[in-house]
């Protein structure tokens, strides 16, 4: 079995660089310390860290193990804040967690609850930090029905076309879906499943689109959008500033219902009574 206390020296080490700082950081003598390593190498049978006139750097084996004891490390946090009435730790996916996610948290520090530490990413690593214990809970883009969670539905969001304001359709209210064809399409977060539901409605009308760009972030999309790149299409809540504001023109397209379903998803043996569910019941 695996000390976490070992795990927390092996990622103090290679924090600073040396036993000799990581010892300061930790507050622990230097010699235990390389007992420390010296044990968590013997269970798991690899050397983990080279020592060298430079300093301390991860072996190959060490690089293998480092994400791992960093989420052992993180998941022992999370114990001893929950039975400490500590802060929760919430995942949101990149628009979520940019542009939806901070009355939620308001609502929840107005009812007394300390502020939740708030993870941003996209919806693949928000799922996988959420199956590994690393946050309480996560508000995403889509779930995959990973066995010992539940997906309880907070919003249905509305997808729109957005262009430039001196785009030929930037008078207008609504294009048809054949229109779209015609137009560099610009892809924002990758794994946010925007471009599936898109691309989905539109087979069912023959209607296939030409990507031109993708981008890591709907920031970047609509930066993209404004300087006459192309058009794009992204959740209606993203955009509502730069909308209200004239930097961007929405459309709708006619004849389809672009939506997006958001979850927020907890662990099925989280008690009731939880903090986490207490966020999650602001959501619903």
């Amino acid at each position: 079995m695996l000390s976490l206390c070992h795990v927390e020296t092996f990622l103090a080490v290679l924090a600073t660089g040396s036993f000799r700082a990581a010892a300061r950081q930790l507050g622990r003598p230097q010699p235990t310390l390389t007992q420390h390593i010296q044990k968590l190498e013997q269970e798991l049978g690899v050397k983990l860290v080279d020592r060298h006139a430079g300093g301390c750097t991860a072996t190959d084996d060490g690089k293998t193990f480092l994400p791992y004891a960093r989420a052992l490390i993180r998941t022992c946090d999370r114990a001893v804040a929950a039975l400490n009435a500590g802060p929760i730790a919430v995942g949101a996916s990149g628009n979520i967690g940019t542009y939806l996610l901070a009355p939620v948290i308001a609502r929840y520090a107005g009812a007394g609850y300390p502020l939740p530490m708030v993870t941003i990413a996209p919806n693949p690593q928000i799922a996988d930090m959420l199956s590994q214990g690393e946050i309480d809970l996560a508000v995403m883009e889509w779930w995959d029905d990973r066995p010992g969670f539940s997906a309880v539905k907070w919003r249905s969001e509305e997808l729109v076309v957005i262009v430039s304001p001196d785009h030929p359709w930037a008078g207008q209210t609504s294009i048809a879906a054949g229109e779209l064809a015609c137009q560099p399409m610009i892809g924002g977060e990758p794994g946010s499943g925007t471009g599936r539901i898109l691309a989905g409605e539109l087979e069912k009308l023959g209607v296939e689109l030409t990507m031109v760009l993708n981008l890591g972030s709907t920031e970047a999309v609509k930066n993209a959008v404004r300087a006459g790149l192309g058009v794009s299409v992204v959740l209606a809540g993203s955009v509502a500033r730069e909308i209200a504001d004239g930097a961007l023109r929405s459309l709708r397209v006619e004849g389809v219902d672009l939506r997006k379903e958001l979850f927020a998803v907890l662990a099925n043996d989280l008690p009731r009574e939880s903090a986490a569910h207490a966020f999650a019941n602001l959501l619903a």
